[in-house]
């Protein structure tokens, strides 16, 4: 089943405190640790916030407690047991239940790219956000996600670009277009999400009305070699996600 939340809830917790999902430990959160402000005395709302495991990492920050909100029942409730000194309750990113100007910081780790319709879900940021609020979140890059898996001399290989001389060309992937991938990960999960170019993301941002301050597209940290140095060979070279860090003025 595609998106099933639920059923893999505990496994990917146990995943994450273990350090086994190698894109979050050794890619996406040493970007976004890098981006982090001091979040001392802020009011925070972690969008997508899964088992809850991202808290942790705004705690180095000063963070206190903070609200998590999450589609997936089972990981709400992993949310609740685990870190009991922040609220994580059932939502849906596209329809915030919270007032207007209600928080300082927004928070979405890998999130916003399972929505169709992402200009929706940056216009409610930008409504529960307070004035000068900040926004700081990860999707997929095209790059990695949007690229074509074929196989050359019998080995797998992702591959993005055309032939030159061909009549019509032969395409690899699809950098510039959004469009919708299923991905079947190691854990038997598979996940449906959506992928588009940094620049679509720029523009639907500032259509929301956010001024964008930064933008990282990630590299793995030399730490990786320690563990698998052919993961580090390719991720170091090729971006598997965007850091984007937007501001309402």
């Amino acid at each position: 089943m595609v998106n099933d939340y639920d059923q893999y809830a505990a496994q990917r917790q146990k995943e994450l405190k273990k350090g086994e999902k190698l894109p979050h430990r050794f890619v996406e959160k040493p970007a976004m640790r890098k981006l982090l402000p001091n979040l001392k005395d802020k009011k925070i709302l972690l969008l997508g916030s899964g088992t809850g495991e991202e808290s942790m990492l705004l705690e180095e920050f000063g963070a206190g407690p903070m609200v998590g909100i999450d589609l997936s029942k089972e990981s709400v409730r992993l949310a609740n047991e685990s870190y009991p000194k922040h609220e994580f309750r059932v939502a849906d990113m596209h329809k915030l239940p919270f007032d207007d100007s209600t928080f300082d910081f927004v928070y979405s780790s890998l999130t916003i790219h399972y929505s169709s319709t992402p200009i929706e879900v940056y216009k409610e940021v930008m409504r529960v956000l307070k004035p000068g609020g900040v926004f700081q979140f990860t999707v997929a890059h095209p790059m990695r996600w949007a690229s074509e898996r074929i196989m050359i001399n019998e080995v797998p290989t992702k591959v993005m670009g055309y032939t030159e001389g061909d009549r019509p060309p032969r395409l690899y992937g699809n950098y510039s277009g959004f469009q919708v991938y299923d991905e079947t990960f190691s854990s038997g999960e598979t996940l449906r999400f959506w992928v588009g170019p940094p620049s679509m993301h720029f523009g639907l941002l500032r259509q929301a009305g956010f001024v964008v301050t930064d933008f990282v597209e990630t590299k793995a940290v030399e730490e990786t070699k320690q563990v698998d140095e052919y993961y580090f060979e390719r991720f170091s070279r090729f971006p598997q996600f965007v850091v984007f860090v937007a501001k309402k003025s």
